[in-house]
């Protein structure tokens, strides 16, 4: 007799197969619990059940909402015999760890519904329970023939508390007039096996700051006034970008509300301007306003973030309309003007660019001013050069480099930040009433540190700043391996931790 294995008899003898199994585990002496559990979990993989149809047909199977209760509770009386169990249990040697308070007694827990008055009325035992029970457990452990304790100095950074059962032992055995014995040498064990190999293979050195130098012909000859302020901030970040030619990518999903804000505030500004030169239109504050909410769209914001976007731009289009007609008395604007400014050097010419997102001429001086939505530099930064955005455009401004403004003496240097918040708008000047002697420093500087890279010996070391590694992020820090040589250290890095 030939027997025909169709599919159907197939699916049958796999049906069979936990049933199978069933027996051989509770032949071998496997608990019940584990070996039921098991088996239904592999009778549902065999029969292609997802969690989802494998719940409820446990629930169907069960017959009532009740039959499945006391099988969560059979389940979890078999789960706590099995603890008990444990604690019933003697070892010749046994090591208690995570002797630190949060850890070994955890913290009693809060409960958001029930008050300890409401627990004690309705017959409940009070949080602490849990922790007479891990006092209990400590207790018993601690009685075997040989006990190692173990405690950690710190947890996740920070220092840790010793547990109270181990201050209490500690007090108790002072007490007798004893110590409890120490392991030095297991400390010892675990410092050498953190500690780095005085000459490690190549395979396991860790990355040195990187100092690449490319030739002179490589090194550009054109940068405008924020690209300076990488440069002096992350010499490494200018030669990625300039010299090899890489460029960010915009990453999937990365939240465009930032961005967006920023690009928005310039183009609602310039709109502003460019619509109405001479004087506001009726409303000015709905129309900043409307201005505000389209370039919001435009730059990209997601429409569920612009109910909150609208009420931040009628809260900021007050202030907006105050600073401009501050702003407008006697002045001429200009917005968002290209300038630039060409001086010798070692390697040939170099051209410094800026885009000044608004000058206010006055006369023969002029005012450069900078939107932002998030921080400004400070006046340290700024006067100290390390921040030369604002300087070096008043030092374009001062030699003409901007087409239909002339030759004008830099005034103002002024950040203005708009966020829309409970402070809707800030003004802050940097030119401190000498801005052009901040913008010849900040342009005698750029010539030195033009003329110092050109020198092919010069490295573009990354970071030369790396005060500033937390605030600017730097869009090359992976290909530098920052976090390999900055937190591990290294021996020339100025501010390694």
């Amino acid at each position: 007799m030939q027997l025909d294995l169709t599919p159907e008899l197939w699916r049958g003898l796999l049906g069979l197969t936990p049933l199978l199994l069933y027996l051989v585990l509770v032949f071998r002496g496997m608990e019940i619990l584990p070996a039921t559990a098991l088996c239904v979990v592999l009778g549902g993989i065999l029969s292609g059940q997802s969690l989802v149809s494998f719940g409820g047909a446990l629930a169907g199977a069960m017959g009532s909402f009740l039959a499945l209760v006391g099988l969560i509770i059979m389940l979890g009386r078999g789960l706590g015999e099995g603890v008990l169990e444990a604690r019933m249990l003697r070892a010749d040697r046994l090591i208690l760890a995570g002797l630190e308070e949060g850890v070994w007694p955890q913290a009693a827990p809060i409960d958001p519904f029930l008050s300890r008055p409401m627990r004690e009325r309705l017959g409940l035992p009070p949080p602490e329970r849990r922790i007479g029970l891990s006092a209990h457990d400590f207790a018993q452990a601690a009685c075997a023939q040989e006990v190692i304790l173990l405690h950690s100095a710190r947890v996740g950074g920070s220092p840790a508390v010793q547990s109270r059962w181990l201050w209490r032992l500690q007090t108790l055995v002072k007490g007798g007039g004893l110590d409890l014995p120490d392991r030095p040498e297991i400390l010892a064990w675990a410092q050498a096996l953190d500690a780095p190999l005085a000459d490690p293979p190549p395979a396991l050195r860790t990355a040195q700051r990187p100092a690449p130098t490319p030739p002179v012909s490589a090194r550009p000859r054109k940068l405008s006034v924020t690209a300076v302020e990488r440069w002096l901030r992350d010499p490494y970040g200018l030669y990625a970008q300039a010299v090899l030619g890489l460029r960010p990518m915009e990453r999937p999903d990365e939240p465009v509300e930032a961005r967006a804000r920023g690009t928005a505030i310039h183009a609602a500004f310039e709109r502003f301007s460019l619509d109405h030169p001479d004087t506001l239109p009726d409303d000015p504050e709905a129309v900043f306003s409307a201005l505000l909410q389209t370039a919001l769209r435009e730059a990209g914001l997601p429409p569920a973030r612009m109910a909150r976007e609208q009420a931040l731009a009628d809260n900021v289009a007050p202030w907006v309309i105050d600073f401009e007609r501050r702003r407008r008395q006697g002045a001429r604007l200009f917005v968002e003007r290209r300038g630039e400014l060409a001086f010798p050097a070692p390697a040939g010419s170099f051209l410094l660019t800026a885009r000044a997102d608004r000058i206010e001429a006055r006369g023969a001086v002029g005012a450069v001013i900078d939107f932002k939505t998030g921080a400004a530099p400070s006046k340290k930064q700024v006067t100290s050069g390390i921040s030369p955005q604002l300087t070096l455009t008043g030092a374009i401004l001062a030699a003409g480099g901007f087409a239909g403004l002339g030759r004008l003496t830099p005034g103002e240097l002024l950040y203005v930040r708009v966020n829309g918040g409970r402070i809707p708008g800030v003004e802050e000047e940097r030119g401190n009433g000498d801005a052009p002697a901040l913008a010849t420093d900040a342009l005698e500087g750029l010539k030195r540190r033009v003329a110092i890279f050109d020198n092919p010996a010069t490295a573009y070391r990354a970071w030369a700043m790396p005060q500033f590694i937390g605030k600017f992020g730097g869009d090359y820090d992976h290909l530098a391996r920052l976090w390999e040589w900055h937190v591990v250290g290294d021996a020339g890095a100025e501010g390694a931790e």
